[in-house]
């Protein structure tokens, strides 16, 4: 598929965001393409689908995707920024990453049976596309511990008292 950049761009070298789509009051004037899952056809035109382009690109950073089908980077964060352009952007995000977790399993999943890998067949049982990677926590987070299990220690220091007495004795 071959796109005209130069229609990215109005006649004073801005980018065009909402105007790219034909849903945008249907100016086949500006209209690149169409937010629907497939291509639309109007007034003897065919509007390839931008949802449907990002999906088969699957590129989870995104930047080919923009520098491929867009002017460039920075026209694509002007996409993302825009109100309602950015809406359906953030569904598209969210149905690539549900895919490519998908596809992901499914290689695993072919990995266990075909090729007896232990480790795939591990994370299958242990589900482990359902557990979010965690990094190191926040103060906040530190804080919050030390200060709960301080609270505990202050809590039962009486008792911790009376059972070393006891002990002693």
């Amino acid at each position: 598929m071959t796109i005209d950049k130069k229609k990215f761009k109005d006649e004073k070298g801005r980018y065009i965001v909402q105007g790219l789509f034909l849903e945008d009051r249907y100016n086949t004037d500006l209209s690149v393409f169409t937010f629907d899952g497939q291509d639309k056809k109007y007034k003897g035109k065919t509007y390839p689908s931008l949802k449907k382009l990002y999906l088969e690109h699957g590129d989870p950073k995104e930047y080919s995707f923009a520098r491929k089908y867009l002017h460039d980077w920075n026209h694509w964060q002007r996409l993302c920024k825009n109100a309602v352009v950015g809406r359906h952007i953030e569904q598209w995000r969210s149905e690539l990453s549900l895919s490519l977790v998908s596809e992901g399993v499914m290689c695993l999943i072919d990995l266990a049976v075909n090729e007896g890998s232990y480790q795939a067949a591990k994370y299958l049982a242990d589900q482990g596309w359902d557990k979010g990677e965690r990094g190191r926590p926040s103060k906040e987070e530190v804080e919050g511990e030390l200060k709960k299990r301080a609270d505990a220690d202050s809590e039962f220091a009486e008792e911790f008292k009376l059972l070393k007495m006891h002990k002693d004795k």
